[in-house]
């Protein structure tokens, strides 16, 4: 079982960094963090166009989309290579879904602003926490 990411130019390979981080990319790396915890049969491969250019050629899918429509289509996302959103991130529900399609049962929980996610035993000197 293969999902595979690909994801706008970004300045790193999740785009969460720098100064001004977009809220939806933080909820897609937590989902994708919640997915390998539950499911690690899951292989999750993610690709910016910025550092692997080449992934999005080699796909024809891939660089057919981005030929007819330009980067605004991203990001992609196959599931077992089925594309199964276009142009902005899978909702938590849209990704539960298709797994269960595919016999894989998983919850993914949003965390509601200001939750890190932390509980009170979590706090360590090598461990921050909003708490």
């Amino acid at each position: 079982m293969k999902i595979q990411i690909y994801d706008p130019a970004m300045c790193c390979s999740t785009g969460v960094c720098g100064p001004s981080v977009d809220p939806e990319l933080v909820r897609i790396q937590e989902t994708l963090r919640q997915l390998q915890k539950q499911a690690p049969e899951v292989q999750v491969q993610r690709y910016s166009l910025s550092t692997e250019p080449q992934a999005f050629v080699a796909n024809t899918a891939v660089s057919e989309l981005l030929k007819c429509e330009g980067p605004e289509c991203l990001p992609l996302i196959y599931v077992d290579g089925v594309l199964v959103c276009k142009g902005s991130y899978p909702a938590n529900a849209q990704i539960e879904g298709a797994l269960k399609m595919l016999g894989i049962d998983v919850v993914l929980v949003e965390k509601k602003k200001g939750e890190c996610g932390c509980s009170s035993g979590d706090i360590s000197p090598q461990k921050t926490c909003c708490g």
